[in-house]
């Protein structure tokens, strides 16, 4: 018997929670909930001219969506997918978040995020949702042909080495989105008061450096509401969990983060809450870190925390499979019922 959990709501998917502490007397926050990349995308924005800002927002998510998505036929990904191991020429924004990608890879040494990783993770039903669990015949197969090596990039020239291999931003698509979103909300006029944007389990919090008490909940990955909450300037947030995707088979769960190095779904953790800072590029940086740090053994975590500080890291919380939890980098985890 298998059971397979999905969840459809962004607060669940998410793993966080944000409280705002609004003080005085401040306008309704306009919201807007959208579906993309095959979850729930919220923004909610206030000030003047807060609707167009969401519309916006959810225009820049979508462009994201129409260049990196793995299903869309037209797609950068899908062009370079289908082309049969033939170079294919991709646009300057597409060979700048495959270097962005490959970057993190070299963290950690290829060995805990892997943007060709997509084979395996079909193997185990989880594009197609026909889950199953392999042999370890097969997932050895499989994992000659799904890591990066297979990708050769050369300037805005993209070539799979091995016609069957596959490459999938799906990792680290959400916070490239939130990037972006970042980026404009920097420059439009007039500026909001605030912008939560809740993406799928990436969050962007946002008021231009007026706010410093965002409080992030941290969700329970075993169980109902947060385990406790950090306070944080604004920042771009990523969890990776085994509790939104995932099935079970013979009492034994196996989730959608397929560990690069064994072909296994990864099992050491539970969940992984990456906080960044909002300057380019750092909030793709931390969607796809959030794998890394969930793939890690407990005992590694804090010398890859200490390896990606210079990629706009302050803080992680981490819970580990026997659900012990921890927290590196200048902050704190207030239990759920501390003050």
């Amino acid at each position: 018997m298998k059971k397979i959990v999905f969840s459809a709501l962004a607060v669940a998917a998410a793993g966080i929670v944000v409280i705002c502490l609004i003080v005085g007397k401040t306008p309704q926050p306009v919201s807007s909930t959208y579906f993309l990349m095959d979850t729930v995308l919220t923004v909610k924005t206030t000030g003047k001219n807060a609707e167009s800002i969401n519309r916006q927002l959810y225009a820049l998510a979508s462009g994201v969506d129409e260049m990196t998505s793995y299903y869309k036929p037209g797609s950068e990904t899908a062009r370079v997918n289908t082309a049969g191991g033939l170079p294919v020429t991709v646009s300057e924004e597409y060979a700048m978040l495959l270097k962005t990608a490959l970057h993190v890879q070299d963290i950690a040494h290829g060995t805990k995020f892997d943007i060709a990783i997509s084979p395996l993770s079909s193997l185990w039903g989880f594009t197609t949702k026909e889950f199953r669990v392999p042999t370890a015949e097969e997932i050895a197969q499989v994992l000659q042909y799904s890591h990066s090596d297979q990708i050769i990039l050369d300037g805005t020239t993209v070539t799979l080495h091995d016609a069957r291999a596959r490459i999938d931003l799906g990792g680290m698509a959400k916070g490239y989105s939130l990037d972006k979103m970042a980026e404009y909300l920097q420059e439009v006029q007039p500026q909001p008061t605030q912008t939560i944007v809740d993406f799928g389990g990436n969050l962007l919090l946002y008021s231009g450096g007026k706010k410093h008490d965002w409080k992030i909940g941290i969700r329970d990955p075993r169980g109902e509401g947060i385990i406790g909450y950090v306070v944080s300037d604004d920042a771009f947030v990523a969890t990776s969990g085994d509790y939104q995707r995932y099935f079970e088979s013979n009492g034994q769960r196996y989730c959608h983060i397929i560990d690069p190095v064994t072909g296994y779904p990864a099992a050491l953790n539970r969940s992984a809450t990456v906080i960044t800072s909002i300057k380019p590029m750092y909030a793709a940086i931390g969607d796809a870190l959030g794998k890394v740090f969930f793939c890690s053994a407990p005992s590694d975590q804090e010398a890859v925390f200490e390896m990606t500080r210079q990629d706009g890291v302050v803080g992680a919380v981490l819970i580990d499979a026997q659900g012990h939890q921890s927290v590196l980098g200048d902050i704190a985890l207030t239990p759920e019922n501390g003050t």
